[in-house]
This record gives structure tokens, sequence and C-alpha cells, in this order.
């Protein structure tokens, strides 16, 4: 078992990720909307052991790739 450290896009606390058991990730564009950003750009994380849609988190998956390496 292989475990990451990621942060959360929300609280920017740490997620702890078992590589095992991740799904899928990909990046998510910024969204702005009357000229203000409505939500930062992120990458979402999907976990087979969860079926809530993921994490969001602020690495990038080129960083989840270094991580997983």
């Amino acid at each position: 078992m292989k475990i990451i450290k990621l942060t959360s896009r929300s609280d920017k606390k740490s997620l702890y990720i078992n590589v095992d058991h991740i799904g899928h990730f990909y990046r998510v564009p910024e969204k702005s909307e009357y000229g203000r950003v409505e939500k930062e750009e992120h990458t979402k994380l999907g976990v087979t052991t969860h079926n809530n849609g993921g994490f969001e988190v602020i690495e990038t998956p080129e960083q989840i790739l270094k991580l997983i390496k």
C-alpha cells in the first residue's frame, strides 16, 4: 500500500490517499461569472472507495503523478 499526501481545496487541510484506490483525476478549469472568480482551478480526484464524487485538491495532475511514482 502506498499513501500520498494531497491538499484539500476547500479548507487547505491534508488528505492522505491510498494510490491503489484512485479511480481517476482530472483538471477543472477556473469558473468566472460577472467578472469575478466563482471557483478556482483545481483537480478532481475520484477514489473507488467513495461514491460522493471525489475530492477537490489543489495539486495538479502532473504533481499527483510525480507523487505516485
